[in-house]
């Protein structure tokens, strides 16, 4: 599938003995500590300051500031965040000499963190309306609705953006609509009802499972959303902008870096992993994880993100028809 790919279908070219890949004569020395350093010790000050402002809201704390309490937990949220972005930008420098078909990008962990901090930042001002579409306690806000719903997307497309494809880390790598764009937005819409289908299946089956062991399974943040949102914002965020940057990120960018560094199975398995946990749902997370293989697999068949950009957007698209549907008694389910 792809021109620049390095010996061999699974495995990377070896390298010659001896060598280090990221030493040579223009390697940049950016010393590795100050990175973890700073994402440790800024983890931990904001979850301990975090806690506490909340045991000191609810009394336990006694006449400990909350507000002091919760500044600090931002201090320790923007060390994190620095911690990461020092980490990508000196990945990014270091792995710039290595050849072209190598991936010359930050950790795709790294990058997957910085994209949850973004979406984070994002959403923190719509608190209240976080509130009301995952407890329905208040009222959502149109606003508060499209941030919440577009962040997780809008930071994958950045992140990736800014590096990976800017940097050109991933030199050689397909163009985005392949040699044949029609016929990729043909196959993705195939398998996308086959993959809708088996996607169902594994879900009835995840929550069949759960509930045999006394598990209630919660509803996705998603779900939850097409409960009340305005249909139109539905479509546009999880239909259209969901399978763009989620396929962008996750095909465009996770594959084609665990295929180059790791091969083939770890880029299915590695790539499929992430898309599953990225949506934060126990019910969902295999049939998720198996979507995320279909995807791949019909990503590498046809060499264009168009096919599962248009195979996602048939899944998304028609879970929320028929929620939209249900929602709206145009069809009903027998008790």
């Amino acid at each position: 599938m792809d021109p620049a790919e390095p010996v061999g279908p699974d495995r990377p070219a070896p390298l010659p003995s001896g060598t280090h890949p990221t030493l040579g004569p223009n390697t940049v020395r950016m010393p590795r500590w100050p990175g973890p350093l700073l994402i440790i010790g800024g983890a931990l000050v904001a979850v301990v300051a975090l806690g506490a402002a909340t045991a000191a809201v609810s009394g336990q704390l006694g006449d400990a500031d909350a507000n002091l309490l919760a500044w600090i937990a931002l201090g320790g949220a923007v060390v994190f965040s620095g911690g990461l972005v020092y980490s990508a930008v000196r990945q990014l420098r270091v792995r710039r000499i290595l050849p072209p078909e190598r991936y010359r990008g930050p950790s795709v962990l790294i990058l997957l963190a910085l994209v949850l901090v973004l979406a984070s930042i994002m959403t923190a001002p719509f608190g209240a309306d976080a509130s009301a579409l995952l407890l329905g306690d208040g009222e959502l806000t149109l606003l508060g609705a499209f941030v919440l719903l577009v962040s997780t997307q809008v930071a994958l497309l950045l992140v990736a953006w800014a590096f990976v494809f800017r940097p050109n880390a991933l030199a050689g790598v397909p163009p985005l609509p392949g040699h044949d764009p029609a016929g990729a937005v043909r196959a993705g819409l195939g398998w996308g009802i086959l993959a809708w289908l088996g996607a169902t299946l594994a879900s009835y089956a995840a929550i069949a499972l759960l509930q045999a062991v006394g598990i209630d399974p919660e509803p996705q943040a998603a779900e939850q959303a097409l409960e009340i949102i305005d249909p139109w914002l539905a479509v546009l965020a999880i239909v259209i902008l969901a399978p763009i940057a989620e396929e962008t990120f996750f095909r465009g960018v996770v594959f084609n870096a665990f295929r180059r560094e790791g091969g083939r199975r770890w880029a299915y398995l590695g790539s499929s992993a992430l898309f599953a946990v990225i949506h934060v749902s126990l019910v969902a997370v295999i049939p998720i994880f198996l979507l995320g293989l279909a995807l791949a697999w019909v990503y590498e068949r046809t060499g264009s993100l168009l096919a599962p950009m248009a195979m996602h957007a048939v899944v998304n698209g028609v879970s929320v028809l028929l929620a939209l549907l249900l929602r709206f008694d145009v069809i009903r389910v027998p008790v």
